[in-house]
C-alpha cells in the first residue's frame, strides 16, 4: 500500500470517479473554463509514483505561496488561480482539493531551476521510475554536497515537476491515491 501520484486514465473517469467528474465540470462552468475529460486511449506506460520519503526537506523549499501548489488530491491540465475544493471524498479526506497542472510546472519548475535536478533523474518517467531512481541513487555529487534530506527533496522536486508535465502534454489528471 502507500501513498501513490499517478495518471488517471478514460476509464477510471468513466467509471470509479463518475462522481467527481461530473462535480468538477459544473465547478469548471461556474468558473467559465473548459470542462475536462481525458481522451480514451490505451497508454502502454503510465505515470505513477510511490511517495516513501520524507517530505520535510522539499515542504521547506516552498514559500508560503508556492506552499498552496502542494495541497492537492489531483491537479488536471487546465490553467486556473488557487484551488477547486468538491464535496466528494478523495482518497485520503471527505473532499477533493483540485488545482492547476499549469500552476503546479511553474512552482516546481523555479525549484528545479533553483537547485537543479541531477542529470540521472528520469525526463519521462512512467511505472514508479522515479520512486526506483530515487531508491538506488547514490547521493548526488555537487557543489552543495546533497546528503539524504536533500536527494528526498530532489526527488519530490521530480515527482511534482514530471507529474505536471505529463498532466499537461497528455491532456490527463494526476491524483493522489
Amino acid at each position: 500500500m502507500g501513498v501513490y501520484i499517478s495518471e488517471v486514465t478514460f476509464q477510471d473517469w468513466s467509471g470509479p470517479l463518475l462522481k467527481l467528474g461530473s462535480a468538477l465540470d459544473l465547478a469548471l462552468a461556474e468558473r467559465n473554463l473548459p470542462l475536462f475529460m481525458p481522451e480514451p486511449r490505451a497508454p502502454d506506460r503510465v505515470f505513477e509514483e510511490k511517495l516513501i520519503p520524507s517530505m520535510e526537506g522539499f515542504a521547506d523549499l516552498f514559500g508560503p505561496a508556492q506552499e498552496e501548489s502542494l495541497d492537492w488530491d489531483m491537479v488536471i491540465p487546465i490553467d486556473f488561480a488557487g484551488s477547486i475544493v468538491l464535496p466528494v471524498p478523495s482518497s485520503h479526506s471527505g473532499i477533493t482539493t483540485i488545482r492547476s497542472a499549469h500552476r503546479l510546472l511553474e512552482a516546481t519548475r523555479s525549484l528545479a531551476d533553483r537547485i537543479g535536478l541531477p542529470a540521472e533523474v528520469p525526463i519521462e518517467p512512467t511505472n514508479l521510475a522515479l520512486t526506483s531512481w530515487s531508491l538506488h541513487a547514490e547521493r548526488p555529487d555537487g557543489p552543495a554536497g546533497l546528503g539524504r534530506d536533500r536527494l528526498d527533496a530532489v526527488f519530490y522536486i521530480a515527482v511534482f515537476l514530471r507529474a505536471a508535465e505529463r498532466s499537461i502534454q497528455h491532456d490527463c489528471a494526476i491524483q493522489v491515491t
